[in-house]
C-alpha cells in the first residue's frame, strides 16, 4: 500500500508500507537512502516526525520487553502507535504494563493502520510516535 498524501517538510513520514518493507521519507541527508531518496527498513524501528530509531530489537509482538520501552525517552510524546504486524495482536499483561508505566497514550493496531494513524498524527503536527 503506498501512501500519498503531502507530508510537511523536514519531517519522519512513511511513504508505503507492505507485508517486508516499510518505506521511509527522511528528511536528514545522512540516512541511507534508496534510488528514489527512501529508507526500506526490513525490521522493526521506531519513528516519530523528527526521529528515527532503527534498528529496533523485538523483531516480533512477543519479543517486546519493557526494557525495549525503557530504553527509548519518550517525554514530551503525546501518544504511542504500537503496530503489531499485518494482524491486530494484543499485547500480554507484562507489555501492557510497560506500556502504562511509559505515561503517555498509547494505541495498539496492525501496522498499516499504525502507518496510516501515524502519517495523519505527525501531518497535523502531533507529537506522536510509532
Amino acid at each position: 500500500m503506498k501512501f500519498t498524501r503531502e507530508r510537511p517538510e523536514g519531517i519522519y513520514s512513511i511513504h508505503a508500507i507492505d507485508t517486508t518493507v516499510i518505506t521511509i521519507n527522511s528528511p536528514l541527508a545522512s540516512d541511507e537512502r534508496d534510488a528514489d531518496g527512501h529508507l526500506r527498513l526490513r525490521h522493526s524501528f521506531i519513528i516519530s516526525p523528527r526521529w528515527l530509531l532503527q534498528p529496533w530489537r523485538p523483531r516480533h509482538m512477543d519479543e517486546l520487553l519493557a526494557t525495549d520501552l525503557s530504553e527509548v525517552d519518550f517525554s514530551g510524546l503525546e501518544v504511542l502507535l504500537l503496530g503489531t504486524g499485518t494482524g491486530m495482536r494484543f499485547p500480554h499483561t507484562e507489555q501492557l504494563q510497560a506500556l502504562l508505566g511509559l505515561g503517555i497514550g498509547y494505541e495498539v493496531m496492525d501496522s498499516a493502520a499504525a502507518c496510516r494513524t501515524y502519517n495523519i498524527l505527525a501531518g497535523e503536527g502531533r507529537q506522536v510516535v510509532a
